[in-house]
């Protein structure tokens, strides 16, 4: 006797939880074996929802120690390496992905020394520039990375301290979602990072406009063009920071990694 096939609804994943999305929409989609599936459609109110948990919880994702953060990181590339098999992916987008997360884990404890300086300054006083997070990232991984893309657009937004907000196309929803279950067990603070599946023009638009959003942090090709003019034109207005870096082949450098941050400056009378 056959039974009927429980068909699986993938939800997003915000503050540390899977949730469904606030309207109740689904879009229809085929999983990687061909199977029906539906992925939730995140709307403009989750976004917004999703940013408000998201500057609740990076200042405490900041004020842990650099090297904390570290340790966390390389607990996501176990993670990751210890889920193989069950990720809807190639085993050498895995492998990839896994490397990249203990690359980033590597550099938290060096990153600040590498960017910081210590000014000089001809008086009696002393002048040091600091990095500081630039705090809200939301992130647009190009879909053919694959989970290297997503790991790589994560790792880089918590090397500096901020809080991520992944926007994945459906077509990605069910390698997004794998992500988010590696995470949720991976020691990373609830609202550091989230998945929102659905619309990429709407979601994208939404942030576009949204006062609290500090950095649109996007892959190369990310975006079509049109859409991309309206996110710069936008962002000029906002005063936000739009940073393009080139696909997940190769990891961010260093100065890739400061625009994901701000520079703070300190005097103190020697």
């Amino acid at each position: 006797m056959s039974r009927l096939r429980v068909e699986k609804t993938l939800k997003l994943y915000v503050g540390g939880a899977f949730v469904r999305g606030e309207s109740g929409r689904t879009i229809p989609v085929k999983s990687h074996r061909g199977e029906p599936m539906h992925v939730s459609r995140a709307s403009r109110k989750d976004l917004r929802e999703t940013v408000e948990k998201m500057r609740a919880a990076q200042p405490g994702w900041w004020k842990r120690t650099a090297y904390n953060r570290g340790q966390i990181l390389y607990r996501l590339a176990e993670m990751l390496e210890d889920r193989e098999a069950s990720l809807p992916t190639s085993p050498d987008d895995v492998s990839a992905a896994v490397d990249r997360a203990v690359h980033h884990a590597g550099w938290t404890d060096k990153i600040t020394a590498l960017l910081s300086t210590l000014n000089p300054v001809a008086t009696t006083y002393v002048n040091y520039s600091m990095v500081v997070p630039t705090g809200i990232v939301v992130a647009v991984p190009h879909p053919e990375d694959g989970l290297l893309g997503m790991v790589e657009a994560t790792c880089a937004a918590l090397v500096m301290g901020n809080a991520v907000a992944l926007l994945v196309p459906p077509e990605r929803a069910e390698l997004a979602v794998a992500y988010a279950e590696a995470l949720a067990t991976s020691d990373v603070p609830a609202g550091i990072v989230n998945v929102l599946t659905g619309d990429l023009e709407d979601l994208v638009g939404g942030a576009n406009t949204h006062d609290d959003v500090d950095c649109l942090y996007a892959a190369s090709g990310a975006l079509g063009p049109s859409l991309l003019t309206k996110v710069e034109s936008e962002a000029a207005h906002m005063m936000r920071r739009v940073v393009q870096v080139p696909r997940a082949a190769e990891p961010a450098s260093p100065l890739t990694l400061g625009r994901l941050s701000e520079v703070r400056t300190v005097w103190m009378s020697a």
